[in-house]
């Protein structure tokens, strides 16, 4: 933009702007000194200090963010697809290293790298729970620092091949083994009954029953059927051992049978010349089932005074 100068017929710019044509030599001789383009007040003095003061800070600002924003994305290794050790991958993340839960870990599968175990280490205890949301049942195992807890309907465990090997429910446990070995010394202690098909003892070794203040009981619908192969069967009892049997008969069938500790009868006095003086007597039984031995001679039955035979 110019204005026109009446006297001198002159066209004159604003200060440092071209008009195209040079003004005459009287008037550039009349003319005072040409100013800068910028006020005075922004080249001279306490403002000009202030404002290059004000524009090397934000200068310093700028680089300072633009330095830490590099910092930040180079210690937490930030990309597009990763934030440090998680990388967003298809159908969920993937943590190189240790990983820190504060709280809850919600995820439908947790797996580690192939070739790699995954460890999972708490300070106090560990819990793995599954429930639906509205739903009062669930299951979870409750891992403490010096034993294992379960919760729910029934517990299964199943080998390699997905056969089951151990179920444990509130009725009943089942274990699908060849056999159950128990290594302790103690053996197996049971509150209850035990019902299974066979109990044996593994070779070299020896079974025992065995009820230390209460009695054992062996009971079958049918028959029960003691074996030893290469050693023998003892039966030890504090009170009485009582074979009792309904319907059938008790049989024992050995070469020899032996029933030791068996009290005597008293001779009679003519004993039979013909049996011979050696360890030779008759089984007898009291009224009360209790048996004696008796010379082969006399009969089978206890004096009138003997007080001790069939008590």
């Amino acid at each position: 933009m110019s204005v026109e100068d009446s006297s001198t017929n002159a066209i004159r710019g604003w200060g440092c702007t071209p008009t195209g044509e040079p003004p005459p030599a009287a008037a550039s001789s009349q003319a005072p000194a040409k100013r800068g383009c910028l006020p005075t007040a922004f080249t001279r003095g306490w403002r000009r200090t202030t404002l290059y003061c004000i524009l090397v800070f934000l200068m310093i600002l700028v680089f300072l963010n633009i330095g830490l924003t590099l910092w930040i994305v180079g210690a937490l290794k930030l990309s597009m697809n990763s934030v440090g050790p998680i990388r967003i991958v298809k159908g969920g993340i993937h943590v190189d290293g240790q990983t820190w839960v504060v709280n809850n870990l919600v995820a439908s599968t947790i797996t580690s790298q192939v070739g790699q175990p995954i460890t999972i280490h708490s300070h106090r205890n560990f819990t793995v729970q599954v429930a639906e949301p509205d739903s009062l049942e669930h299951s979870k195992i409750f891992i403490k620092r010096d034993h294992l807890e379960f919760s729910g309907r029934a517990l299964h465990v199943r080998d390699a091949r997905g056969s089951p090997v151990f179920t444990a429910s509130r009725d009943e446990v089942r274990v699908f083994a060849d056999a159950l070995a128990v290594d302790a010394p103690g053996g197996v202690s049971v509150r209850g009954a035990v019902q299974v098909p066979l109990v044996s003892a593994p070779p070299a070794h020896d079974l025992q029953l065995e009820s230390l203040t209460r009695r054992l009981d062996l009971r079958a619908p049918e028959n029960i059927f003691l074996e030893s192969r290469a050693g023998k069967i003892e039966i030890t009892s504090h009170g009485n051992i009582k074979l009792d049997s309904v319907v059938g008969a008790i049989r024992l069938n050995a070469q020899n049978i032996v029933i030791n500790n068996l009290k005597e009868a008293v001779r009679t006095d003519t004993p039979n010349k013909n049996v011979r003086g050696s360890k030779v007597y008759q089984l007898c039984a009291c009224a009360s089932g209790k048996l004696f031995l008796a010379a082969p001679e006399a009969p089978c039955v206890a004096h009138d005074g003997d007080t001790e035979l069939c008590r």
